[in-house]
């Protein structure tokens, strides 16, 4: 999911996703991502529509290349059992009604673990979250009401504590 996050949910305008990401430059010039991928298509692009929530590009294939045999994640599975929802920024996203924080007292509080409802990331209180300086051993409650989702940037108002 940190993967996904990366190119779904992150703007290129504020990141650099490559970093650390392995790809090459295809024949386009564009750079193709061969990290968690099992193949790709180059398409150099000969029309597009607007459909509202997305823009649908047409292409006409110039390259391609199957990387290995795996079954890729397709959008409708990502949505199906992934429990993929698109971030509150996103055109896509489809609100919902808000579900109540259960906070958990004593030592059950720092054990819970509470999940992302928009991208699936679980915030695990003994792993703290090293991206925002957050120490292991930090319960969910006791994080700042700044911090974000570190796959997807979703706040903390859209997680849900995971038994």
């Amino acid at each position: 999911m940190p993967f996904v996050g990366t190119f779904g949910y992150k703007s290129g305008r504020d990141i650099d996703k490559f970093t650390g990401v392995k790809y090459k430059v295809g024949v386009t010039g564009a750079p193709v991502v061969l990290e968690n991928a099992c193949g790709y298509f180059e398409c150099e692009v000969i029309n597009s529509m607007d459909v509202g929530t997305h823009t649908i590009f047409v292409g006409r294939v110039v390259s391609g290349e199957t990387i290995d045999k795996s079954t890729p994640m397709t959008y409708d599975y990502y949505h199906k059992v992934k429990g993929g929802k698109s971030p509150k920024t996103a055109p896509t996203y489809v609100a919902e009604e808000a579900q109540p924080q259960q906070a958990a007292p004593g030592k059950e509080a720092a054990k819970a673990r509470y999940k992302c409802n928009i991208c699936g990331y679980v915030y695990d209180p003994a792993e703290g979250d090293s991206t925002s300086g957050i120490a292991p051993g930090t319960a969910f409650e006791d994080l700042p009401d700044t911090w974000v989702c570190p796959v997807c940037g979703a706040p903390k108002s859209e997680f849900t504590k995971v038994a």
